[in-house]
Parts: C-alpha cells; sequence; structure tokens
C-alpha cells in the first residue's frame, strides 16, 4: 500500500488517540523491509504521555485504538508499532503478529 494513503487511514487513529486526552505528537511510517515498498510499515510514534506510562499499557492504548480506527485489511500493512517518549526516545515496540512488547 502507498505511504501516503495509510498514513490518510491513520488519520482517525490519531483523531481518536487525541480525543482519549492521549494525543500523539508525530506519526510516521518507515519500511519494515527498506527498500521493499510493497509490504508493510512500522508505525512509528511519539507520545508525551508515555513518560510516565510502562509499556505494556501504552501499546495496549494504541492497539485498541488501531483495531477500533482500522480495518483488518489496513492493519495488514502495519507490522510493527514502535513508541517514543517526549524526548524522541525509543520507549517500546510491538509487533501486531506476536503483539509481543519490549522496553
Amino acid at each position: 500500500m502507498d505511504r501516503e494513503k495509510l498514513i490518510e487511514i491513520l488519520d482517525s487513529f490519531k483523531s481518536v488517540c487525541a480525543q482519549k486526552q492521549r494525543a500523539l505528537e508525530e506519526i510516521c511510517l518507515e519500511e519494515a523491509f527498506p527498500g521493499d515498498d510493497s509490504t508493510s510499515y512500522i508505525l512509528n510514534v511519539r507520545a508525551n504521555w508515555v513518560d510516565d506510562m510502562n509499556c505494556s499499557d501504552a501499546i495496549d492504548f494504541l492497539f485498541e485504538i488501531l483495531w477500533e480506527t482500522t480495518t483488518v485489511e489496513n492493519r495488514k500493512f502495519i507490522f510493527s508499532i514502535q513508541i517514543n517518549d517526549s524526548k524522541n526516545n525509543l520507549h517500546c515496540w510491538s509487533d501486531l503478529e506476536n503483539n509481543t512488547s519490549e522496553k
């Protein structure tokens, strides 16, 4: 899927996060397999609210909103989620297939 199209699809994801008082300062998509934009992307988000939250709670929240705002077909193009904190440091990541997280 085209990166720009997927970003458009994720607008509702970003909006619902903000409505639930957990705004995403920035979202971007990186190719999961660099050089092959026909496969899936890493959804990279920066969120200030994760500074005082453990990784699993942050990932759970984002998964809940992602499932609420996207279709199965669209989620197939998201390989994993990476969360950066307010200082833009990696807070945690999780892949959608295995729903595992690391900090």
